[in-house]
């Protein structure tokens, strides 16, 4: 099952029953002593304790050793499918996949989150549920809640520092398309803000090549910008300075990738048009639930 998946060195696989646990070497033993082998249990046992972290599921946070919390991320599927099927997964094992992407990602010296583990539970069949396990990352904030914390009426303090993160945004996603990584969820809540540093996260499905085209990068740019669209609908403030800013980080004066979003974005008008009919669907599907 996980024979084609590179599994990191630091890392060992366990088994009960149907489920499968890729944990830290570090972390490991005592992940087991709390009892994760059987994770009804262990989620009922760490009920006290657990804060929930919002995402499109919240996302419960568990103490560990040393003070540290753990971060439990429950795989769910996003768009219209999450109304009839929103955490099984037919075949592969997205879990184990993403947490040996995610530490080759770490290795290359792009700053992200530290997996300690991941988890394939078979339900029956091919079906499975599957869950990623990361050391929590004190006072982080996605770009979302960093850009709706700051809102729009700046202090000359706090706008030095979102100009400085719009920056910081645009130079990581650059380190991360010259290393040959693209991302499938690209957006505003799979950036993340911890003081003067931006993470990204969530590489589920996304991949990794000696080399990413122009046209992998202006699509993944695309995505990033769409997530930008979405949320401005909802008042997020963020200015046409604010993505130029973003874009020039970006480009680092690479003319090609400038005139290639340029073209792009001249066409994607009609595409954003049917995206906006989707989010009314999600927002009336979503107020309904």
């Amino acid at each position: 099952m996980f024979k084609k998946i590179p599994i990191p060195s630091s890392f060992s696989i366990a088994e009960k029953g149907k489920t499968y646990f890729l944990l830290h070497n570090d972390y490991k033993e005592s992940l087991l002593r709390q009892g994760i082998e059987d994770l009804n249990t262990f989620f009922k046992t760490h009920l006290s304790t657990t804060i929930y972290l919002n995402g499109r599921t919240p996302h419960p946070c568990i103490p560990i050793q040393g003070g540290m919390r753990i971060v439990f991320r429950k795989y769910s599927h996003g768009g219209l499918l999450r109304v009839f099927n929103r955490s099984l997964y037919l075949f592969g094992a997205r879990s184990f996949k993403e947490l040996s992407l995610t530490e080759e990602i770490r290795s290359l010296g792009i700053p992200t989150i530290q997996p300690i583990g991941a988890i394939h539970q078979i339900v029956f069949g091919p079906f499975y549920r599957a869950y990623l396990l990361s050391l929590e990352i004190s006072h982080a904030k996605n770009l979302i809640q960093y850009f709706q914390e700051n809102g729009s009426k700046l202090s000359r303090e706090s706008l030095l520092h979102k100009r400085k993160t719009i920056r910081a945004a645009g130079l990581l996603l650059r380190q991360f398309h010259q290393k040959g990584f693209y991302h499938r969820d690209l957006q505003l809540k799979n950036l993340l803000v911890a003081g003067d540093q931006v993470l990204i996260i969530d590489f589920d499905r996304s991949y990794h090549k000696k080399v990413l085209s122009v046209r992998e990068r202006v699509k993944n740019l695309l995505r990033l910008n769409r997530s930008v669209e979405k949320w401005k609908r909802s008042g997020l403030t963020i200015t046409r300075t604010d993505r130029w800013r973003f874009l020039m980080a970006y480009a680092g004066g690479d003319q090609e990738i400038l005139r290639a979003v340029r073209k792009a974005l001249r066409t994607y008008s009609v595409h954003l048009f049917f995206h906006r009919i989707g989010w009314r669907i999600q927002n009336i599907v979503g107020s309904s639930e």
